[in-house]
């Protein structure tokens, strides 16, 4: 697998003429070395992977890390990346614009005088947008986590009940089930607090009549998913009722429009049109939905101004939703993976409107 990939960035590398690149994020590294520790860079030479980290890590990287020379250095690691790189005679050389800080490139550029940097952000964004089997097992196995838990809070929900308590409940579920981790800020919004899109647990005590938001997800060997429903508790106004119809209307009609071939602009105009012409148009503000894997947010995304082509492998999610200020928000999220004719739906709970007594 990692070798597999090592083999695609030295191809890209030739192309372009790179001479070496410098890997410096948690994500990249793990990525092209199997490597889950927090001290470590990589750099790609034409002849040789060099792997560093620090004495902490030793024992670790020779158990994880693959296809990688591994020298454990003394800190900072970036004094051994300039080193080796000097010793490469590397001129044109390829960076992680945007998980690089200043300090650092700053650093480079100084040691460095007679270096070309090139962007390879690109060209890791692509080839991390197509999931290997492996990444796909890992993904399926979170969202079986997260369908289990959403499974067991629809008995646990209760009125009198605050934000955070349900947000414990989710995260001690998940983990309980054998997530590693969970997704950085969870989406946990009831009442009038719904209509915030990414509103955040708060003390707010859940009470009859609130729509319940939970955007939530596990993460498995280093890969996210993301889910989200929208319950209410006790009774629904006909209003509430008449949102949560168009959100799951627009939902269903986007996954079923979703194949390889399509662009990403195409398809959030599905959804997003079928809640414009339901006249609620300036309450959908976001995107239809995104990519994800090693980040939550990965590209492509599904928004109108995104042309990428649909490709098999590809996972995304689909998250319509509207959100009405003082009165609450819904949202619907499967998350599913792109096949030739179709997807592959990998979220199982249910989209009909959970009522909670």
């Amino acid at each position: 697998m990692y070798q597999k990939r090592l083999e695609s960035l030295h191809q890209h590398m030739s192309d372009q003429q790179i001479e070496a690149v410098y890997l410096c994020s948690d994500v990249n590294c793990y990525y092209f070395s199997g490597f889950t520790g927090s001290s470590r860079n990589i750099v790609i030479s034409s002849k040789t992977n060099y792997f560093f980290t620090d004495f902490r890590y030793g024992d670790q990287a020779q158990q994880e890390v693959q296809e990688h020379e591994i020298k454990v250095v003394t800190p900072p690691l970036l004094n051994t990346v300039v080193e080796t790189l000097s010793e490469q005679k590397a001129k044109k050389i390829g960076l992680e614009f945007s998980k690089l800080n200043t300090k650092d490139y700053l650093y480079l550029k100084e040691k460095l005088p007679d270096a070309e940097f090139i962007n390879v952000d690109p060209f890791l964004s692509e080839t991390r947008m197509i999931k290997d089997e492996v990444e796909l097992s890992y993904i399926k196995k979170g969202m079986e986590i997260v369908d289990s838990t959403f499974t067991h809070i629809l008995s646990y929900l209760k009125t009198g009940i605050s934000e955070k308590e349900l947000g414990l409940e989710l995260e001690y579920t998940m983990k309980k089930l054998g997530a590693d981790g969970i997704k950085e800020n969870h989406v946990i919004a009831t009442g009038a607090r719904s209509s915030l899109p990414h509103g955040q647990a708060t003390n707010k005590i859940i009470e009859h009549g609130d729509f319940v938001k939970m955007d939530i997800g596990a993460k498995v060997n280093g890969y996210y998913t993301d889910f989200t429903r929208t319950v209410v508790m006790g009774e629904a106004t006909e209003e509430q009722l008449n949102m949560y119809s168009i959100v799951k209307e627009a939902q269903e009609a986007s996954l079923a429009a979703i194949k390889a071939g399509k662009t990403c602009a195409e398809l959030d105009n599905v959804g997003r049109s079928i809640i414009q012409k339901a006249g609620y148009g300036e309450n959908f503000g976001h995107s239809l939905g995104h990519s994800l894997g090693l980040e939550i947010h990965e590209m492509p995304a599904m928004r109108s101004t995104d042309q990428t082509v649909l490709q098999p492998g590809m996972v995304l999610t689909v998250e319509p939703g509207i959100y009405v200020q003082n009165l609450g928000g819904v949202r619907i999220e499967d998350l599913v993976v792109v096949e030739e004719n179709g997807i592959n739906n990998l979220t199982t709970s249910t989209k009909e409107l959970q009522i909670i007594q």
